[in-house]
């Protein structure tokens, strides 16, 4: 009954009564109260947006790549056959779309006179021809493949760090048991069928794939560690019915990690860098929150004479209040859904404005290198696809968006509870009596 009225009231405490070449007494309070809500959601929106795009973008490439989306791992070492056999019987299961076996060990990759550190991968061809690792593994140059137990697929840092081209012929060294000096290096030769990249550099920079049988030849049972890998239909959904079927599929000598799990470290720095990201920015919203109380602050002061007339015919306090409540979420629910819709906006072309930026910044330093005589330094990038993704995915998620609307709108009815009590403490008949 009351919230017709209050609101009806708050619109004209707000705009006033329009006076011919003079600006309306509300509006220059409230309209910088707006435009900082606005202002301080939009870095917000773009921040919120380009985090969960990263950080989708490099899980995805974990899971279809390295992680899997559960790993099962055998308690005792299991020959070349029986990881093959056990992945085969899971990938029957109703759910899985695939299960491969690998085998996983250190090494050492020379070319020439150049050396790197590598991890060796023995795969199945099927997992690199598995859609979701297709989708994201591509090969720079030569091919995507492995046809015969002589051939390695170099990760593309690892290959430049070598000076390595498809075709090559690279050498890789790892240890075997020694019955004298416990262990001895064992030299294998290894054609570069091709240069492999996930877009992604920390994933690029060690890896060697081999066939399951080079594998079975160059890696030790001391010095390496064999699994199944596991790709699910839903690997974001629940795993926990997934995981048990696996667990119930194998038996007691076998235990199953879904991605979470097996990778906690990446994801938890993951999560606590976006939540420290969306901390910074949440605090430039509540300033612009106070910012509203205080342009309401200034309102009540403005419009006292009015606030008294009403109460004196017959208006409560906590109606009073109201109004300015109700002034206060109007003037946040404007502010928000323009930040909302700009932080929007920008972050649907975060990736041309990324690309904008890097030109205009090169442009600039090509001008100053030619003005100042220099030679022309090298180009300057903003979104080094060398350490970070070479394009930010951007899925906008309205549930997380109303999230923000709900918080924004939140702070705004807190900043303006101030003007509220303000404006219902008033002596109506001291102020009409100075009037």
């Amino acid at each position: 009954m009351r919230l017709g009225p209050a609101l009806l009231l708050g619109r004209r405490m707000l705009v006033g009564r329009r006076v011919p070449g003079e600006e309306l007494p509300g509006r220059r309070y409230l309209r910088g109260a707006v435009l900082g809500i606005a202002l301080s959601l939009v870095p917000l929106v773009v921040v919120l947006v380009v985090a969960d795009g990263m950080i989708e973008g490099i899980t995805a490439r974990y899971l279809e790549t390295s992680t899997y989306h559960l790993q099962a791992l055998p308690r005792y070492r299991q020959s070349r056959a029986e990881l093959e056999a056990a992945a085969a019987a899971l990938a029957g299961l109703p759910g899985v779309q695939g299960a491969y076996p690998e085998s996983q060990g250190p090494a050492m990759a020379i070319l020439g006179a150049k050396s790197a550190g590598a991890a060796i991968r023995a795969v199945d061809p099927a997992f690199l021809a598995d859609p979701g690792t297709s989708r994201y593994l591509r090969a720079v140059e030569g091919e995507l493949s492995l046809s015969s137990p002589s051939e390695v697929l170099l990760g593309e840092a690892l290959a430049r760090s070598l000076g390595a081209h498809a075709g090559d012929a690279v050498s890789l060294v790892t240890v075997r048991p020694s019955a004298e000096d416990g262990y001895a290096p064992k030299l294998s030769l290894f054609r570069v069928r091709g240069i492999v990249s996930a877009g992604y550099r920390e994933l690029d920079a060690l890896w060697a794939f081999v066939s399951l049988k080079a594998g079975a030849r160059i890696l030790s049972e001391e010095a390496s560690r064999s699994l199944v890998g596991v790709k699910v239909d839903a690997p974001f959904g629940e795993l926990s019915s997934a995981q048990a079927e696996l667990r119930k599929a194998l038996g007691e000598s076998w235990f199953v990690l879904p991605w979470p799990e097996a990778e906690r470290n990446i994801w938890k720095s993951f999560a606590t860098t976006r939540a420290l990201l969306l901390l910074i920015m949440a605090l430039v919203v509540a300033v612009a929150a106070i910012n509203v109380g205080s342009a309401l602050v200034m309102l009540v002061i403005e419009r006292r004479r009015d606030i008294a007339i009403l109460k004196s015919g017959g208006a409560s306090p906590s109606f009073v209040g109201l109004v300015f409540v109700l002034a206060g979420l109007s003037t946040g629910l404007a502010g928000t859904l323009i930040g909302l819709g700009l932080g929007s906006l920008l972050s649907l072309g975060i990736n041309g404005l990324i690309a904008g930026a890097e030109r205009l910044v090169n442009l600039a330093a090509d001008l100053g290198s030619a003005l100042g005589g220099r030679a022309a330094p090298s180009a300057i990038r903003l979104l080094d696809p060398g350490y970070y993704l070479e394009k930010i995915p951007v899925r906008i998620d309205p549930a997380e968006l109303a999230g923000v609307a709900a918080a924004s709108l939140a702070l705004c009815g807190l900043a303006s509870l101030l003007a509220a009590r303000r404006a219902a403490a008033l002596p109506p008949l001291e102020i009409l009596r100075k009037s």
